[in-house]
């Protein structure tokens, strides 16, 4: 078997069809996330994406795309973007990913989402976690009468949200596949004031983050753009996501919701209508993604299960790694370091880090006291 690295840029017709092609014969691949047309956006954009190529018998028979950082470190594609990670593979083929890695020149790597239906990583040191996905193959109403029947309560409580929201802020309208550019600069401006507010890492500073939303806007082709869908209560817009689809996999980035309409769950009510139209532009797949489970687990009932941690030759165990507040000090600079990719931006992102310390206490604060309601009252 031979392993070779190039740039996303010289990536050819042909092994863009059969990385495309690999995602097709294993369903857990179908994000968008591990694709090639993800990797040249992120290259078009940031630049720096390598792809690392397993090739046996004439034929690529696996593909995964990253960036360089040093010593032997590297980081997804696209992070902090990259929610999934992935060797894109044959099924059936005999590959150690870690020396796939190796032959590749890394040596570390950490991974938040991996998923390894084929075992390429069975014997790293890594951590379950949970991934949540809504299937909506069956029709948005087949799959709100399955949610109704195994939560009647939270069923009812659901409607009851959005018949108050219709009453008292105005008739809902759900958009879906909105093309308003004004609409999109509401979500991410929405976005960027709860990262101001909650003391967070604005990812979407970055100029090559705001090009790469741009263009995947522009890019309306359902084979692989751009997706903004929003909900308006009257002509107000109370909440929206934006993120990026491949085919009927729909995978958003940013959820956003207006604070003034928040005594009515404007994200609980968005989802419920998400999961309702989603058929009307052919999305089959919603990927929420990990994290914030007291709400997705309402609207996922079967998870499916990826692995965090780090992966490669000097990895870390996951059960080694720092917790506590260094662990989360070294986890917001790795944070920074990914969406920065120079100095002049991580130095000054660190500095916000500083600054923005007691607001990020107070958020955390008022978290712990939401998780602590429950979503069926």
């Amino acid at each position: 078997m031979k392993i070779s690295t190039i740039s996303a840029e010289a990536l050819t017709t042909g092994q863009i069809a059969r990385w495309a092609a690999l995602q097709q014969e294993t369903k857990e691949f179908g994000s968008p996330l591990v694709g090639p047309y993800f990797a040249q956006l992120i290259q078009r954009h940031r630049g720096d994406v390598h792809v690392a190529i397993a090739e046996q018998d004439g034929r690529d028979v696996a593909f995964f795309a990253f960036h360089k950082a040093s010593h032997g470190y590297a980081r997804p594609v696209g992070a902090p973007f990259s929610d999934y990670q992935a060797v894109v593979s044959e099924p059936g083929l005999e590959l150690d990913g870690t020396a796939f890695l190796a032959e590749a020149g890394i040596e570390r790597m950490a991974v938040s989402g991996l998923m390894d239906p084929h075992g390429l990583f069975a014997q790293a040191a890594l951590e379950p976690t949970l991934g949540y996905r809504i299937s909506v193959k069956d029709g948005g109403a087949a799959k709100l009468e399955r949610l109704r029947q195994a939560n009647p309560k939270w069923a009812k409580n659901l409607r009851r949200l959005a018949n108050k929201m219709d009453r008292e802020l105005g008739p809902i309208r759900f958009v879906t596949g909105d093309t308003s550019p004004t609409a999109l600069e509401a979500v991410l401006s929405l976005k960027v004031e709860q990262y101001h507010e909650s003391g967070l890492t604005d990812v979407l500073r970055p100029n090559w983050v705001k090009a790469m939303m741009q263009d995947l806007f522009t890019r309306t082709d359902p084979n692989f753009g751009g997706c903004l869908i929003t909900l308006y209560a009257g002509d107000y817009m109370v909440s929206g996501q934006f993120g990026v689809r491949q085919g009927g996999w729909f995978h958003p980035w940013i959820a956003s919701s207006c604070p003034k309409a928040h005594p009515y769950s404007p994200g609980i009510v968005f989802l419920g209508q998400m999961i309702r139209y989603a058929e009307d532009i052919g999305i089959e797949t919603i990927d929420l993604a990990q994290g914030h489970s007291h709400y997705k687990a309402q609207f996922s009932r079967n998870p499916v299960t990826v692995q965090t941690g780090q992966v490669g030759r000097r990895a870390i165990p996951a059960s080694a790694v720092k917790s506590g507040p260094i662990g989360m000090i070294q986890k917001r600079l790795d944070l920074i370091a990914s969406v920065e990719p120079d100095l002049a931006g991580r130095l000054h992102a660190g500095w916000t880090a500083v600054t923005s310390a007691p607001r990020r206490l107070m958020a955390r604060g008022k978290a712990q006291q939401t998780d602590r309601v429950s979503t069926d009252d």
